[in-house]
């Protein structure tokens, strides 16, 4: 049993890593190999992340003094809770996890995000997981722009055929 000093220090160093992160992931797992927890740690480092194990209702405290608000930890979910902290790549770090998400069906869930000090459900969440990269996410902005005006010039084309 930690002490309320040993505890103090944990909830201390969980905020740290929240402040230190953009993006911070948080998920729970049960029932996977120790050996596939490590190198699901090991594939983070490449895209300059980090996961950390935390006692749920630790980070819950951690994320209540941060007033970071629509994430409750201890409440609804089963089994180990990890933070993953992301400095650079929010995609490399979420491209990983998903990977890793299917290969553990069932034993591995991401349940939502923080990114800038915002929480993201795990709906939203899930519709970046097909970007790869942020210039990715650049090329899929600029066709979503790009791809109604050349219907609408294509349409206009047709219509200006028929009158003449």
């Amino acid at each position: 049993m930690l002490t309320r000093q040993q505890k103090r220090e944990k909830i201390d160093k969980i905020k740290e890593n929240i402040n230190n992160s953009p993006y911070i992931f948080y998920t729970t797992f049960s029932q996977i190999k120790t050996k596939d927890v490590t190198k699901l740690r090991n594939n983070l480092f490449s895209v300059n992340s980090k996961m950390a194990l935390v006692k749920k209702s630790l980070a819950d405290i951690a994320f209540k003094e941060l007033n970071i608000k629509n994430v409750n930890l201890k409440k609804g979910f089963n089994g180990q809770a990890a933070l993953i902290f992301s400095d650079e790549n929010l995609f490399g770090a979420l491209s990983f996890l998903n990977t890793f998400k299917k290969a553990n069906k069932d034993k591995f869930e991401i349940l939502g995000a923080i990114l800038n000090k915002e929480t993201v459900d795990k709906q939203t969440l899930s519709m970046f997981t097909s970007i790869k990269s942020q210039d990715d996410l650049y090329t899929r902005l600029v066709w979503a722009i790009k791809y109604p005006i050349n219907q609408l010039a294509v349409a206009l084309s047709q219509i200006s055929q028929k009158s003449a």
